[in-house]
């Protein structure tokens, strides 16, 4: 039943979006009896994407003919559609698992299963009505496909009753956003097929008894894949090129178009793509529209100046290094997060202030205030991180606390910042995000996570509750290398102050909503909505750089096809802006109906729905018991 709030959405094309742990679920389904083939493979073990079939003994992929990859470049937004052609080659009525590793920022949003002659239709339900609606089909004899959340890196989705020599057509779409480093973009697509048949493989699947081979004693050798790529207009580019393959370019009216020499190529090594972006002394970007029926939305990209990669460039920092050094973190970890912090202090530059507060159950600082990064209170600092040892309980909110205190009397001109080094054993979690997000001001956390099982939940939401980063430091070993990476992302900012304004339509609705700093090498992405059939306008971005204020307009482009992925950012963004209010005091319930109301449009998986496919008539004799 649906409730107030929560709309049902049907298509006869675009199906599901990414399932996790799709395998806890389908271990509940109880397929026909039937001979397990040989050549089971772990169901994570997949290059270029597989349909893999459900046996009593494991997994067994199922052949693939050919791959087809179109891929749209709108801003930072990338639009997938990839179409792969498999086949039954058993024959009994069975049930797969679709499979397809994925970048972790993307998000899989339709896929068009193709059955013989059938397609299934797609309805956006709320969780546990999609997980009946599968199982009723399932038990009808449907040909059905559930998807009930989103793992990073690899999409699954569970199919029934396919038919003994059927062919099947997987049309995926998906977006994601593109890798971003020193004015250079880049995407990355898994076109690696492993191949698992061979003749003596397929020989080796007939059953005792001499019957016949559940699979056929031919398989195809690797398949062959065509790719293209369409970048959009709206920022000017250097170069494009591939280390993978050989390409051929394109171009005409503000878009490069680029396809493989050739026409296809054997799938066997990923395909990879990387251009240049034309940089200025001064940040840059555009501004990306699309339109759809219930809104308009918005990619504002804005790009750091050229001069940002030079040393010592940039505006000085005031920062407040805060150490656990509970019981949690006795042994290694206190190893590496001293040898962190001390690595740390060496990366400030003349002009930087700083202090260090170490906390287990109560906390102790270097001083009383922000001291110059100079030789003696280096040293100094030095001394006093030896003298720590781990022992005691988590209080990390009195520390934070403490720390956002002292940098709320520091001296406003310099960029403000709090470096969290810790494994985040905490159980308060909701109660540190929210007094973290109503007094922090103008300083930003950043977190270093120490140890092999750190709270990865707690750091990345905590970072982002305080508008910076967080890196993961899981060995002695790497203490150097990710310390040195984690530092380089939150170096001096080129632009901080950051404003974003408009002329003409008012956006309704703005991710995020207060602008971090601008860092050298690393963009910033704005997502906004504005009113159906809203005005023209333009986009201005304030600022301030090492030199003084700055005024820049950014470009409008307009004309990005529906489902470029620019709508579809925004609507993930403000997914995560109304769970985060959960840690807030929010009601679940009025959280529900937003969350919901927000992700039906765009066909987003999310904590509260599922999206599940079901064919209108049955096809296949269905055995199947239902889910519990």
């Amino acid at each position: 039943m649906n409730r107030p709030g929560f709309r049902t959405i049907q298509r006869t094309a675009p199906v599901v979006a990414a399932l996790a742990q799709i395998l806890a679920m389908t271990a509940l389904l109880q397929p026909h009896a039937m001979a397990a083939p040989a050549g089971t493979v772990p169901p994570y073990d997949v290059g270029a994407g597989e349909l893999l079939w459900k046996t009593p003994s494991g997994f067994v992929p199922l052949p693939i003919m050919d791959v087809r990859v179109s891929l749209r470049v709108t801003g930072i937004m990338v639009r997938g559609v990839v179409t792969q052609t498999f086949t039954n080659p058993a024959s009994e009525v069975i049930e797969a698992v679709y499979v397809f590793p994925l970048p972790e920022k993307a998000a899989v949003d339709a896929l068009e299963m193709r059955i013989g002659e059938r397609r299934i239709v797609a309805a956006l339900q709320e969780k546990e009505q999609a997980k009946a609606t599968y199982a009723k089909a399932r038990s009808e004899g449907k040909k059905a496909a559930l998807l009930d959340q989103e793992r990073p890196n690899l999409f699954q989705s569970a199919v029934a009753n396919i038919l003994p020599g059927e062919s099947i057509d997987v049309r995926l779409e998906y977006v994601e956003e593109l890798d971003y480093e020193n004015g250079v973009l880049g995407l990355h697509f898994p076109l690696t097929f492993t191949p698992r048949y061979s003749p003596v493989d397929l020989e080796r699947a007939a059953t005792p008894a001499g019957d016949a081979p559940l699979v056929p004693a031919r398989a195809p050798g690797r398949p062959r894949a065509t790719v293209e790529v369409l970048i959009e207009g709206g920022l000017q580019l250097e170069s494009i090129r591939s280390a993978s393959h050989p390409i051929r370019i394109d171009q005409a009216g503000g878009r490069h178009r680029i396809t493989l020499e050739g026409g296809t190529v054997v799938a066997d090594r990923d395909f990879v793509l990387r251009w240049t972006v034309v940089r200025d002394d001064i940040p840059g970007g555009a501004v990306f529209i699309e339109d759809r029926p219930e809104g308009r939305y918005a990619l504002a990209m804005v790009i750091p100046p050229d001069d940002g990669a030079q040393p010592g460039y940039g505006l000085p920092t005031q920062t407040m290094f805060i150490l656990d050094i509970s019981g949690s973190m006795a042994g290694t970890s206190i190893r590496q997060a001293k040898g962190a912090l001390l690595t740390a202090l060496d990366s400030l530059r003349s002009g930087d202030t700083f202090n260090i507060i170490a906390f287990n159950d109560g906390s102790t600082a270097l001083g009383d205030h922000l001291v110059p990064a100079r030789y003696t209170e280096i040293e100094q600092a030095r001394r006093f991180i030896g003298g720590l040892e781990a022992g005691g309980g988590t209080r990390i909110l009195p520390a934070l606390l403490r720390g956002i205190a002292a940098m709320a009397g520091a001296d406003p001109w310099p960029v403000q910042r709090i470096v969290l080094i810790t494994d985040g054993a905490v159980e308060n979690e909701k109660k540190v995000f929210s007094e973290v997000a109503g007094r922090l001001g103008r300083s930003r956390i950043h977190l270093l996570g120490i140890g092999s099982a750190p709270n990865r939940f707690f750091m990345r939401r905590l970072a982002r509750f305080g508008r910076g980063t967080f890196e993961i430091i899981a060995s002695l070993g790497e203490v150097e290398e990710r310390m040195a990476a984690f530092l380089g992302r939150i170096d001096r900012p080129v632009m901080t102050d950051l404003d974003l304004t408009w002329e003409g339509a008012i956006p309704v609705s703005i991710h995020p909503e207060t602008l971090p700093d601008l860092h050298a090498g690393e963009p910033l992405f704005v997502s906004l909505r504005f009113d159906p059939g809203a005005a023209e306008t333009r986009a201005i971005l304030r600022g301030r750089l090492a030199d003084g204020e700055v005024r820049v307009e950014l470009p409008i482009v307009n004309g990005s096809e529906p489902g470029s992925g620019v709508g579809t950012r925004w609507a993930r963004a403000r997914v995560e802006t109304y769970m985060a209010a959960l840690y807030r005091g929010a009601e679940l319930e009025t959280i529900r109906e937003n969350v919901i109301n927000v992700a039906a449009p765009f066909n987003l998986v999310t904590r509260f729905t599922s999206l599940v496919a079901v064919e209108q008539q049955p096809t296949a004799d269905g055995n199947w018991s239902s889910l519990p």
